[in-house]
């Protein structure tokens, strides 16, 4: 083992600071400007250290991609779980969504766009709790407000579905330059938060 690998090793988790890494390659490049011999580079480890944790590239992108998903959720599900009213945390989910997709456009792509998508579909199946965390609170989200006749009973899968594609339509738009979004962005945001409320309520 080189001096550098052995620095790696005895400042960090390899594995963590991959993943670390990556993630800061994707905002600052993509998710294409990943690359092992980048990696390698950047942090002084071989790529036979790095297949001790990946097996592969795609196995490396799968938890980047997981990874991006947490960033994500971590600023959703607090939001979904405050003391307020259920119909203020959506208009705070939706906030967070949005500000979090203009913020950090590159991770967005990676999440959500076609790059990486059979990488995705292999890693975060949305039917499933645990690996869809933000997903699945927003549907807890839901279920409270059906309880509370808030709103009308439906599938809170497919409500929370709509509710996204509205949000990432949104999002789309504005990341990628359509400048009659970006100058009316907080409207284009109220009114689709009015007309998703209104319909949905009980």
């Amino acid at each position: 083992m080189n001096t550098k690998e052995s620095s790696t090793y005895h400042h960090g988790n390899l594995k963590d600071a991959l993943i670390e890494e990556a993630l800061l390659m994707v905002e600052l490049n993509g998710v294409e400007s990943i690359t092992l011999r980048e990696l390698t580079k950047k942090l002084g480890a071989s790529r036979s250290a790095i297949y001790r944790h990946y097996s592969s590239k795609d196995e490396l992108i799968k938890a980047v991609i997981r990874a991006g998903f947490d960033k994500l959720d971590a600023i959703i599900e607090p939001v979904t779980t405050k003391d307020e009213a259920i119909i203020n945390r959506f208009r705070e989910v939706g906030e967070a969504y949005l500000d979090f997709a203009l913020s950090n456009p590159n991770i967005y792509r990676m999440i959500f766009g076609h790059e990486v998508e059979q990488q995705r579909e292999e890693s975060c199946d949305i039917t499933d709790e645990e690996s869809a965390k933000g997903f699945h609170t927003l549907i807890a989200l839901l279920l409270e407000g059906q309880e509370a006749k808030v709103f009308k009973v439906q599938d809170p899968m497919l409500q929370a579905t709509y509710i996204w594609s509205n949000m990432h339509g949104l999002a789309n738009l504005c990341i990628d330059g359509h400048i009659h979004v970006q100058d009316h962005l907080q409207e284009l945001f109220e009114l689709s938060f009015d007309n998703i409320i209104n319909g949905m309520k009980y």
